[in-house]
């Protein structure tokens, strides 16, 4: 039991029984704990002042034989607050298997080239008890202030409440199916190679129902677990670590591709698949299609009306009516490019030296990843207030270079014709600012040198080394502008 002088209090209980025995080449152990917890922050709030309580049993019971063959067996019995009685409790289990393959007596012959091989698997469930957005007791309803009305002669007024959250006394865990497979390989006693595939299913993810029909009359849409997600990909690291007399060399590689898909998120089915969210990736964006820019008059009186018809010019972004109904609305936006988090995320580099020399070079990269320029915040010449700097947003070089005008009738020009006010129609989300945003990039490098023992006796210094370090000194992006890790806004 713990108190502090804020008001804060906390009590927790925590029960451990830990069993190991070795039976010639068999090995069992077996781990079981309990823990409780009573935690009370100094009250702010009427909710603030209820203790929050979770308690939990978890378990590993594990096996191997002759430090070749390997079994192990978990589980969680997990129990939250955040949930109505009947709902409260999970049970999470998992299992895993492990073969060292070069323990084996058949890989005698070859112990020399392969060091270790080991094959391994494993599938095991997750609970996840942290939804709501940080609100607590989320199968609870919530209160809000509502319009209200005027009473008597005096025409006082008097608030009103409505029901913000609707209750919902179903909510439980949010539950993760995870399958991983892998090997793990060491040659030479030199080269390190782990890889792994993995697979990920998640259901029961708490989102705002979108479905429901306005006639059901709700203030709200309501929260509930029907979200699902998948995910998949592969993870990989390489090693080598070497020497050669005087000279050594150590290398390290990562690569990661992750892709994820989102199954359901409560979504209506629409008749225009093209605007379906499931299906696509989690963070994938949904816009127009740019066609290039307006030419002229004539064009944008023969073209299907769009946003600020009235206001349309020459220079303005032209876009693709795709379900054919002869205006531009959110109705025809689909999915763009590559979602806003990249699907490969990969590093290498390598430390060399000899005699007193070293070198070292770290380069780091992803790809598969799409962002968009936010031309609200480049637009050039349109006022800008940011409390202590007001004016007019500045002009970059490529768009004053390349815009169209007049004198540049280019429908592909960089950038829309130039106004001083925000052209509404310019500013939505549409290919015409989607960009590629992966790269590669030289990270980190290091050169120094190392002066002998011998040669710094004579001046009685213990050790001394001079070295040149650089960082971010080459990045290789299609992206040319600014650095594409700043995103859509090029004048943060």
């Amino acid at each position: 039991y713990t108190s502090y002088a804020n008001g804060e209090r906390a009590l927790y209980l925590e029960g451990r029984i830990n069993y190991d025995r070795l039976f010639g080449k068999h090995r069992v152990g077996a781990l079981f704990l309990y823990n409780q917890r009573n935690y009370q922050v100094a009250a702010g709030s009427s909710i603030d002042a209820l203790p929050y309580r979770d308690q939990g049993l978890a378990g590993r019971v594990t096996y191997s034989y002759d430090d070749r063959y390997f079994i192990e067996g978990n589980f969680g019995y997990n129990g939250s607050e955040n949930f109505a009685s009947g709902n409260r409790f999970g049970f999470f289990p998992a299992g895993a298997i492990g073969w060292i393959v070069s323990n084996e007596k058949f890989m005698g012959g070859v112990t020399h080239i392969i060091d270790m091989l080991k094959l391994k698997a494993s599938i095991g469930q997750s609970g996840n008890d942290e939804i709501g957005g940080g609100r607590r007791f989320v199968y609870l309803p919530t209160i809000v202030g509502a319009y209200g009305t005027y009473w008597g002669t005096s025409h006082t007024y008097t608030g009103g409440t409505a029901v913000g959250e609707y209750a919902n006394e179903d909510v439980s865990w949010e539950v993760s199916t995870k399958t991983n497979v892998g090997f793990e390989l060491s040659l030479f006693n030199a080269l390190r190679l782990q890889a792994d595939y993995f697979y990920e299913r998640r259901k029961g993810i708490f989102v705002q129902l979108q479905s429901l029909p306005d006639y059901v009359g709700v203030s709200t849409m309501p929260w509930s677990n029907v979200g699902k997600m998948q995910n998949q990909g592969i993870d990989a690291t390489l090693e080598f670590d070497k020497s050669f007399g005087e000279f050594f060399l150590s290398a390290r590689g990562t690569f990661t591709y992750a892709r994820n898909k989102q199954i359901d998120n409560d979504q209506p089915d629409y008749i225009d698949k093209y605007r379906n969210r499931n299906g696509q990736k989690y963070g994938q964006q949904f816009g127009l299609i740019a066609l290039g820019l307006f030419k002229d008059e004539t064009e944008i009186a023969n073209s299907p009306s769009q946003f600020g018809t009235s206001y349309l010019k020459p220079g303005d972004i032209k876009y693709k009516d795709l379900n054919g109904d002869g205006k531009i609305t959110d109705e025809d936006q689909t999915f763009l490019g590559y979602p806003n988090q990249p699907e490969i995320t990969y590093g290498f580099g390598f430390s060399a030296g000899y005699k007193g020399f070293d070198l070292s070079m770290f380069f780091q990269g992803n790809a598969r990843v799409s962002f968009f320029i936010d031309p609200r915040n480049t637009s050039p010449f349109v006022n800008y207030d940011a409390g202590d700097r007001i004016g007019v947003q500045q002009c970059l070089d490529v768009i004053a270079n390349d815009h169209w005008s007049e004198n540049n009738r280019d429908i592909y020009a960089f950038w829309p014709r130039l106004s001083p006010t925000l052209v509404d129609n310019n500013m939505v989300t549409s290919t015409w600012w989607m960009h590629d945003g992966s790269f590669l990039r030289l990270k980190t490098v290091e050169l120094g040198y190392t002066f002998s023992q011998k040669a710094l006796k004579k001046i009685g210094v213990q050790s001394l080394r001079l070295y040149l370090t650089g960082s971010n000194l080459l990045t290789f992006s299609k992206f040319k502008l600014w650095d594409a890790e700043m995103g859509n806004n090029g004048l943060g």
